[in-house]
């Protein structure tokens, strides 16, 4: 098992575009690593660092407390599965998963029982006679795989793996992803665009955003108390609702007001927390399925309009119109455009952000 640890890691390519930006991260060994981010985040470019195909402009790679920023990838013992299938089309299934085995001359034998037993585990032993070419791309990504099970690495990079998968064999490939981490307590790191991928999998999510690490915690901490409002939108479906309000104290109590709305905030937000921001302006949050929605007026709930409603089945997504105010809100309730409805923030789910969009509160 081997702790990676990025230590003032930058790049920048063709002295100016820098696409990683002083990253200070260890990626616990034997975990599942999601590198979550949007599109030119710096996600991939963090990770061919990582795996020695390229060298950082600063900063150096430890795994363990070995510097590795110097040594080619075949040095590294890491195993990568990318984006698009890479398989030898010239040679069986078989030749392909042996191949990693036949570099390290092990015998015939050994080399048998290792590829029929990767190839059980992926199930894939039916094609192991067949060459790659026409097969579908699930099973082209499945072969990838097990070419880096086999190689039993200590570090298993997979960079957007799934990305060009059917969706229907997403799933699939999910739970031999999760058994592969069962399997060979390798230091897993995922690259990925895609939340849901990242929260179904991942052990420990590092968000990414303009080559920087904004949070790296576990999946529960990085939906339930983003570090910023960027965390906030980017996770969820929809992302957090985000509303510019101010802060009002009044006879011992804090207020938050959002364009004519009062809501009354928890006595946990203290004197020292005002203290701590320099102006009054905030950003308030609450995720859509944590609003109460009610059909009938209700004391201390908040008229709104429904405007649009989207059924994804179990659950309606709706946009509410409060005033000028817009909100979404995810509930199992049959709710229809133009319908009126009636809401309520439940204090333990409120974020509070400062007008910069950092948390400082919830």
């Amino acid at each position: 098992m081997t702790n990676i640890t990025l230590e003032n890691v930058t790049h920048i390519y063709d002295k100016r575009v820098k696409a990683v930006d002083d990253l200070n991260i260890t990626f616990p060994h034997g975990k599942l690593s999601a590198i979550l981010g949007p599109s030119g985040c710096g996600k991939t470019t963090a990770m061919r660092i990582i795996a020695g195909l390229l060298h950082p402009t600063y900063g150096k790679v430890y795994f363990d407390q070995k510097d590795v920023t110097d040594l080619p990838p075949e040095k590294r013992n890491v195993a990568m599965v990318f984006q698009f299938p890479v398989v030898y089309s010239i040679m069986t299934v078989y030749e392909n998963l042996a191949f990693p085995l036949r570099v390290k001359k092990l015998s015939k034998d050994q080399i048998d029982k290792e590829v029929k037993r990767v190839a059980e585990f992926l199930g894939i032993q039916q094609f192991l006679h067949l060459k790659p070419v026409g097969l579908p791309a699930d099973l082209k990504q499945k072969i990838a795989l097990g070419r880096a099970m086999i190689k039993q690495a200590d570090v298993l990079i997979l960079d957007e793996p799934l990305t060009n998968i059917d969706p229907s064999a997403r799933f699939e490939l999910r739970e031999k992803i999760l058994e592969v981490k069962r399997e060979t307590g390798a230091t897993i790191l995922y690259v990925t665009h895609d939340q849901a991928e990242a929260l179904t999998l991942a052990d420990l999510i590092a968000v990414m955003k303009d080559g920087k690490i904004l949070q790296f915690a576990s999946p529960e901490d990085v939906y339930n108390h983003p570090a910023n409002t960027f965390i906030a939108w980017f996770l969820g479906n929809p992302g957090m609702n985000l509303l510019k309000g101010t802060l009002e104290s009044k006879d011992y109590k804090t207020y938050v007001e959002l364009e004519g709305i009062r809501i009354e905030l928890p006595a946990t937000i203290s004197t020292e927390i005002l203290d701590r921001i320099s102006t009054n302006e905030v950003i308030f949050g609450i995720r859509p399925e944590q609003i109460e929605v009610s059909l009938e007026s209700k004391p201390n709930y908040i008229y709104a309009k429904v405007s649009i409603v989207e059924d994804t089945g179990m659950l309606r997504i709706a946009t509410l119109n409060i005033g000028n105010l817009e909100i979404k809100v995810k509930t199992e309730k049959f709710l229809r455009e133009g319908q009126d409805v009636y809401i309520r923030f439940p204090a333990q789910y409120i974020k509070l952000f400062d007008k910069d969009g950092n948390i400082i509160y919830g």
